[in-house]
């Protein structure tokens, strides 16, 4: 058991010695000295009884493979320091630093660069107020009004690190990033120059493909033009005058399509061309929200859904809305479970459409699927009266249509297995009940949105039953169902 013990913690003990050893060894080992190469005047002293060479007038000193120039500097030889004023130039290989002042360690290999500062490199140009550069690590850690630029980008921050190995930018505060598909802004941004990835975290916005999102976090696929939001996320289109809300976005450029997911919700605003100070307002809720903008504008929503637009509301658990290239129509398609509501009707089928023109609705269509388990649509109105209030005329088919005109109802057109019932009123006072059934049926409204006329056509038939006698008559068509569950602005 020992000897076990023995071979398994032996190796770990070695390497432990050898970092210990390895650490004291080089904290002992003499390290480079600042050399001074030149000057125009010496003079020599102590501060605070450390020996000191104050160099003045074109002062050149080096430092491995580094070269320093200034027009001052106060060299600490004890602890291999040196202090440096004016025109301060450092030079490494392809790296040039600029400042007003800077003091460089010659034991740890790095420059703190004071009132203002320029790093440039081949890649990039970075500039700040305040900053310090690690030679070994080719690294510099900038604050205070920081820019780092090049052909292919720009960061703004107030404070940034920079590895100029790998391009790669850590910055923080007040940050933007300015790219040729995007720009980005947030309090934290780390990004990833040659990966094309960029991190952004806390209040983050991205301007991009016509729109602006908003959200606690977001990755951005600068080669793959894609970006992944989470948290508080929404999208500003200002020129489709749309806004889209939810938990979780993807979004990709390239072929202009997102969907936002989790608590998603749309508000786009309609024109009214006959009322331009008071525009229609869309709102589409549901779990999932897929956008297309490649052609003509189209939502695609699932999951319980939700629409609202004026009198019209629906719900379903899918939905798709449509509009036009030239704005002029747009389309709802409702499909699973759908139901629709304009003003006091309420609509159901398998499938229900709407058409709308010039931002006014033109028709509604409740169609009957030919599957297993379909039923057939059914159409109820409440009466606004609300001494009837539980007087419903009822309309059911398999294919039931709406038609507006500027969004009145002005006939409503049942094909096969058409049933209805429509109650009768002379003036104010309820008058009967008409039955009525046949392959067809027409009922034309009056312009006070009241029933003037209706037809049955083929294998009609009907009936009247006076007041007195509606007790001994079902008031109700089968399946009639009166949903109380109306959506609401949320």
């Amino acid at each position: 058991m020992i000897k076990k013990m023995i071979r398994y913690f032996f190796p770990l003990f070695c390497i432990c010695f050898y970092v210990i050893i390895s650490s004291s060894l080089n904290k002992c080992l003499p390290q480079e000295k600042i050399e001074l190469k030149s000057a125009d005047k010496l003079i020599g002293s102590t501060i605070n009884g450390i020996s000191v060479r104050e160099a003045i007038g074109n002062v050149y000193l080096t430092h491995k493979n580094i070269k320093v120039y200034c027009n001052s500097a106060i060299q600490f030889l004890d602890i291999n320091k040196v202090e440096l004023k004016g025109n301060v130039r450092i030079f490494q290989d392809t790296l040039s630093l600029f400042a007003s002042r800077a003091i460089y360690y010659g034991n740890e290999d790095k420059a703190i660069c004071e009132r203002g500062v320029i790093l440039k490199d081949p890649n990039a140009t970075l500039k700040a107020d305040y900053g310090i550069y690690y030679f070994n690590e080719s690294k510099a850690v900038f604050t205070g009004n920081v820019s780092i630029e090049n052909p292919e980008y720009k960061i703004t921050s107030n404070k940034l690190t920079y590895y100029r190995n790998t391009e790669d930018s850590f910055a923080r505060e007040n940050v933007t990033v300015i790219t040729d598909s995007a720009i980005i802004r947030a309090e934290n941004i780390d990004f990833y120059k040659r990966q094309g990835k960029t991190f952004a975290f806390e209040k983050v916005s991205i301007e991009a493909d016509s729109s602006v999102i908003y959200c606690d976090s977001l990755t951005n696929y600068k080669f793959e033009r894609k970006s992944i939001a989470t948290g508080n996320v929404t999208i500003v289109n200002p020129g489709k005058q749309t806004t889209i809300k939810g938990n979780y976005l993807e979004n990709y450029e390239q072929t202009q399509y997102s969907f936002v997911k989790g608590n998603a919700n749309l508000i786009k605003i309609e024109a009214n061309k006959e009322n331009t100070n008071n525009p229609d307002t869309l709102f589409i809720y549901s779990n999932i929200l897929e956008s297309y903008r490649n052609h003509q504008e189209k939502y695609v929503a699932t999951d319980n859904v939700e629409i609202i637009r004026k009198l019209f509301s629906s719900k379903s658990q899918v939905a798709m809305y449509v509009k036009s290239v030239d704005n002029e129509y747009s389309n709802f398609y409702l499909h699973k479970q759908p139901i629709v509501w304009y003003d006091n009707y309420q609509l159901t089928g398998d499938s229900i459409f709407a058409d709308i023109y010039n931002n006014k609705i033109k028709r509604i269509y409740a169609q009957k699927l030919d599957i297993p388990g379909s039923e057939e649509s059914f159409l109820i109105t409440t009466n606004k009266d609300h001494l009837f209030k539980e007087r419903f005329d009822q309309i059911k088919g398999n294919n039931i249509t709406i038609f507006f005109n500027e969004d009145k109802i002005i006939s409503i057109e049942v094909f096969k297995n058409a049933y209805s019932i429509y109650f009768l009123y002379e003036e104010g006072k309820a008058n009967g009940v008409n039955f009525s059934e046949g392959e067809r049926i027409k009922i034309i409204f009056n312009d006070d949105q009241k029933v003037s006329r209706v037809i049955v056509a083929n294998n009609s038939s009907g009936k009247y039953v006076p007041e007195n006698l509606l007790n001994t008559v079902s008031l109700k068509l089968s399946g009639f169902v009166l949903r109380t569950d109306r959506p609401n602005k949320k």
